[in-house]
């Protein structure tokens, strides 16, 4: 009984001696974390107001026809002071100054512009953040790729733009995704094209940060969406046929309508039928009427409710046939566009109204109920 009491105790007083000592070592790293984090905000503040000074400072003025080296030479008198600084930081703490220093002008690359943002870039190659940036691309951490192809967005390095592209097949989606945006910032709407060659089984994350883009620059974008619809990956193609149906530029007729009777996934065909009731173009009538006769019941449902978009007149017959054969749904989107369609498809819903029974009498009085309403 004694030694099961000693066993007790010692097992006792082993587990308190274990909490004690994981305690205060808690405390300690608790202690040191705060520690480096106030020294960071520190090193933040200092390089922030080194930086402000060095951004602000007056250079001598350059002949319009002198090299830009020239340039690049003032520019690097103004660096050169806080380079030697970080010289003499002893080595265990360098990689802390320069991290802190990276983040600073990133931070301020969001808001520059002009003579001051070309000054900022130019540093930041003389500092060799460029190549440290490009080399955390192959980083085997996701969110770590993806920052460093954020920042060398933000710093528009022309330099990272092969590894950026690259970037594009990456296995992670925030990666290609912050890879997207800063080959677009650098590039232009002319990188849609390397964009669009590159991806694949575009998410609705990648999406939407790209249809962004694209509706900043409208008209520029649309050539590229257009080369764009002969991509393999069907996602790009959808993503494609839908800004091109958000924009509204005409141009897009002809290649969606080839798309609409060639392509052959019908879920793609379905979708340029939609975007060519968008877009309303009357070349595109006729073709839209023989779909809305054809057997394939998706495309043909498609087709009704473009031309009811539209309000075809000479689809009235097709759109009356429909009506007679088709299934409820068919039935109800084939009367609402008869309504559409002016006087014609208006009489036309009064007469089976009248001599039709059944569902068929049932949706005519109910869209005439709509339309006059």
């Amino acid at each position: 009984m004694r030694l099961e009491l000693l066993i007790v105790l010692t097992l006792t007083a082993a587990a308190t001696f274990i909490v004690v000592v994981t305690s205060i070592g808690l405390v300690i790293h608790k202690a040191a974390n705060a520690r480096k984090l106030r020294q960071r905000q520190r090193l933040y503040t200092h390089y922030s107001e080194r930086f402000a000074e060095i951004l602000l400072s007056d250079v001598p003025l350059i002949s319009p026809g002198s090299r830009t080296t020239t340039l690049f030479k003032q520019y690097e008198s103004l660096i050169t002071p806080l380079k030697r600084e970080l010289e003499q930081v002893p080595g265990r703490l360098r990689a802390m100054h320069r991290d802190m220093l990276r983040q600073v002008m990133v931070d301020f690359a969001k808001d520059l512009s002009g003579e001051t943002a070309d000054r900022l870039v130019y540093f930041f190659y003389s500092l060799q953040f460029v190549d440290e940036q490009i080399m955390l691309l192959h980083h085997r951490n996701w969110w770590v790729r993806a920052q460093a192809a954020r920042d060398l967005g933000l710093l528009r390095t022309r330099r990272a733009l092969a590894a950026l592209t690259a970037a594009l097949e990456d296995p992670h989606p925030d990666v290609r995704e912050q890879a997207i945006k800063a080959i677009v910032t650098m590039a232009g709407m002319e990188s849609l094209r390397t964009i669009f060659r590159f991806l694949h089984t575009m998410t609705t994350w990648t999406a939407v940060e790209l249809s962004v883009v694209v509706m900043q620059r409208k008209e520029q974008a649309v050539p590229y969406l257009i080369e764009a619809l002969d991509t393999k990956d069907e996602s790009v193609v959808l993503f494609c046929i839908e800004m091109l149906a958000e924009i509204g530029f005409i141009s897009a007729v002809e290649p969606l309508r080839r798309l609409a009777a060639e392509y052959p996934n019908t879920a793609i065909r379905a979708k340029a039928i939609e975007a060519l009731g968008r877009l309303g173009d009357e070349r595109s009538e006729a073709f839209l009427v023989k779909i809305a006769g054809g057997r394939n019941p998706h495309l043909r449902f498609k087709s009704i409710e473009a031309l009811g978009r539209m309000g075809v007149p000479r689809a009235v017959p097709v759109l009356k046939r429909r009506l007679l054969d088709g299934r409820l749904p068919e039935k109800i989107v084939a009367a609402r566009a008869l309504a559409g369609t002016g006087t014609a498809g208006q009489r036309v819903l009064e007469q089976l109204a009248a001599s039709e029974k059944g569902t068929t009498r049932a949706v005519c009085e109910q869209v005439l109920e709509e339309s006059t309403g």
